[in-house]
């Protein structure tokens, strides 16, 4: 989805929020891309994963993701 009319910038992290169908493959809600370009209404997207490979698909179609923090492990009582 657009946030505020914003453009997705080249190489940005987004994901899936709907199901990409390209010849045999599906690719499911979720999985991660980098864009490669933003065209206005369709994105060219790099998919990630085994079933690697560049898409296009509409920009409601994928949202912007945020990195996961890494959180530091909890010590154990004695």
């Amino acid at each position: 989805m657009r946030e505020f009319g914003e453009s997705y910038a080249q190489g940005e992290r987004v994901s899936l929020l709907r199901e990409v169908r390209t010849g045999s493959q599906i690719h499911e809600i979720g999985t991660r891309a980098r864009v490669l370009a933003d065209h206005g209404p369709v994105v060219a997207l790099h998919l990630d994963g085994a079933s690697a490979e560049v898409v296009t698909c509409p920009t409601d179609y994928i949202a912007r993701t945020t990195d996961r923090v890494a959180r530091a492990p909890v010590p154990r009582a004695a």
